[in-house]
């Protein structure tokens, strides 16, 4: 299996290339690198017979070529890699069926213009984790893991039965990278002081928390189950009266990936982040692997209920 780093030709950061040599190495597995060529004079309705647009083409081309050829002398030598060059006028589209036809085990893409250190999604990331059926993992601007592997990961579930059918996938991680594993479930409560004392005392926060442990709980003694060896941990409830607070809340580590599953209303074979996913995410200050949900024990007896 593989690891595909997509890109485009005017693509200006290196972050989307440094994760994937660290997965890669993380791997032990080779690396593709795909520069994907928008093309949308292939329209019928936008040919343009006048030549300028086969002008156009060959420019896009050479500059794809050159932007292959200046990642590939970016990366360790001791590194498999292989590159490929791909024209079409959904670049999505062209990176999730390169990396299906493969068989690679995750696509890889950098952050658009953005705060340094968190992920910012462009339209083409954004279309990827909405509807990749290939493991998406995403690199925050900037990132350069230097020499180093990945060692954890940090998956965020919520206090419920559905995020179970998360296990299959983290197992198939955790089972590749041979990391460790932390469980953990983010809390953001309203940042005024009436709200959040009135919200404690209701007995609701009490029980929403007792569902959060007893998720993770769940979710540990499946992995645990199917990944004996495994080093794995309930990193308990981190909240905050925002977002920020409360996934800047975690002590996080060199070496950490974020893992965060699809919502429970997608298609099983799809990515579809949820609202949740999404503030996470856009606030996670490591690189984050968006995972298709799977159909995982618990998920299967609440669906038969």
């Amino acid at each position: 299996m593989s690891i595909l780093v997509g890109f485009g030709p005017d693509t200006r950061t290196g972050s989307g290339l440094r994760l994937g040599v660290a997965i890669a190495r993380s791997l032990g597995e080779d690396l593709v690198l795909c520069c994907v060529v928008h093309d949308s004079f292939g329209s019928p309705s936008l040919r343009d017979f006048s030549g300028v647009d086969d002008d156009w083409r060959r420019e896009i081309t050479g500059l794809a070529r050159e932007a292959l050829a200046e990642a590939r002398s970016r990366l360790p030598e001791d590194l498999e890699v292989q590159t490929v060059m791909r024209v079409g006028r959904s670049v999505p589209q062209i990176l999730e069926r390169e990396a299906r036809d493969r068989g690679c085990r995750m696509l890889v893409v950098g952050s658009a213009d953005g705060v340094v250190g968190r992920i910012g999604l462009g339209s083409t990331s954004d279309r990827l984790v909405h509807s990749s059926r290939v493991p998406v993992a995403l690199a925050p601007r900037g990132f350069d893991p230097g020499e180093g592997t990945l060692s954890r990961i940090v998956l965020a579930v919520d206090p419920s039965d559905a995020d179970a059918a998360l296990v299959p996938g983290v197992v198939r991680v955790l089972e590749a990278l041979g990391t460790s594993l932390t469980v953990v479930t983010f809390a953001v409560r309203s940042g005024t002081r009436s709200a959040m004392t009135a919200f404690r005392e209701s007995g609701f926060y009490a029980q929403w928390r007792r569902d959060a442990v007893r998720t993770q709980r769940t979710i540990l003694d499946e992995v645990r189950a199917a990944c004996p060896e495994v080093e794995a941990d309930a990193g308990s409830v981190v909240e905050g009266d925002r977002w920020s607070a409360a996934v800047g809340g975690l002590e996080w580590r060199s070496g950490d990936l974020l893992v965060i599953g699809s919502s429970s209303h997608a298609g099983l074979a799809r990515v579809f982040l949820g609202s949740t996913a999404a503030r996470i995410l856009r606030h996670a200050p490591v690189p984050v692997l968006v995972l298709p949900r799977g159909r995982g024990k618990a998920a299967r007896r609440e669906k038969a209920r």
